[in-house]
């Protein structure tokens, strides 16, 4: 730390104001990587909807052949 008093208080000064964009730096990182995770997790769950989603027209489809075939004449 430099000796005279007025370099002292400018190194305060900086040293103040350099702590906090550091701090303020360290939220938007926090918040970034929170949102990350809120992303990946919205992803998931519109892979599972799809996976769903494709079993339930499966199913819908077989509804829909079994009622064709009791509607046909035999």
């Amino acid at each position: 730390m430099p000796e005279d008093p007025i370099s002292q208080e400018m190194a305060r000064i900086l040293n103040e104001k350099l702590q906090r964009v550091i701090d303020k730096q360290t939220e938007h990182t926090i918040a970034l990587a929170n949102h990350t995770a809120s992303l990946d997790r919205l992803e998931k769950g519109q892979e599972q909807m799809r996976v769903a989603l494709a079993q339930q027209q499966g199913a819908l489809d077989e509804i829909l052949s079994i009622l064709h075939s009791q509607q046909s004449p035999t």
